[in-house]
């Protein structure tokens, strides 16, 4: 610390820094003078046209700030996690949680989905309902309330009982179930579900993250295929090693 406050004054005031900082700092100061001079010919020269030019100014430097960070979002690369999005489904069960996964799980199937069943707790039946009014052209039922958020059991018979009773001319082929929300054990008993039901079509709809740090939006679903082949494949190299 002792040495860096030299250093710096140093190439602050090194000619190669410091004559290019005047030069700007005299373009700026000339320029907005000068826009200045303009505004007060245009608005006025009082005390309240000097208030409005100033709030002007700042709401026009908000504006400009907002229009920065969208371009930079814009122009972020997607991120690939090199698995593929599942197809396009008519039906979908989902696991409530947190509204910005749900959505997104939602819209991916969008037009092509007609009915969405919501998994929830108690605690999450506020964001279920909002569900239900932000999407007014898909039937979704009364959400599904579950008593023991711990126990997968209860998880997989609600979901096994969605598929007792789908619309009719529906097959199981017609549905996806999304295992992202809820507690760990949700995920486990919507899983069972599937592979008691026959059913393989699963989902993940997972967190997006830059550099690190979640961002608190989320990418698109992938599929997550648990068809009896994989299985018994993944069973046998488990008995050769």
């Amino acid at each position: 610390m002792h040495n860096s406050f030299p250093q710096v004054a140093k190439r602050f005031f090194n000619p190669e820094t410091l004559i290019p900082f005047l030069i700007g700092s005299i373009f700026l100061s000339v320029l907005g003078n000068a826009i200045s001079d303009i505004l007060k010919a245009i608005i006025g020269d009082t005390t309240p046209d000097a208030v409005k030019i100033a709030i002007g100014s700042v709401l026009i430097f908000m504006f400009c700030i907002w229009l920065v960070g969208k371009s930079l979002t814009a122009n972020r690369l997607p991120i690939d996690l090199g698995k593929s999005s599942p197809r396009k489904h008519k039906g979908l069960i989902l696991l409530v949680s947190r509204e910005e996964p749900c959505r997104k799980a939602i819209e991916h199937h969008l037009p092509e989905l007609k009915y969405c069943w919501l998994i929830c707790s108690s605690q999450t039946i506020n964001v279920a309902k909002k569900l239900q009014q932000d999407f007014p052209k898909l039937i979704i039922p009364e959400p599904l309330v579950i008593k023991d958020v711990y126990d997968p059991v209860e998880f997989s018979q609600v979901v096994m009982n969605v598929y007792d009773h789908l619309p009719s001319r529906w097959t199981k082929d017609d549905i996806i179930a999304d295992f992202t929300g809820m507690t760990a054990q949700a995920s486990v008993g919507m899983t069972i579900a599937s592979l008691l039901m026959r059913q393989s079509r699963l989902q993940y709809t997972p967190a997006e993250s830059r550099d690190g740090k979640p961002t608190g939006n989320s990418l698109n679903p992938i599929e997550i295929a648990l068809t009896e082949k994989r299985l018994v494949r993944s069973k046998k190299l488990k008995e050769i090693h």
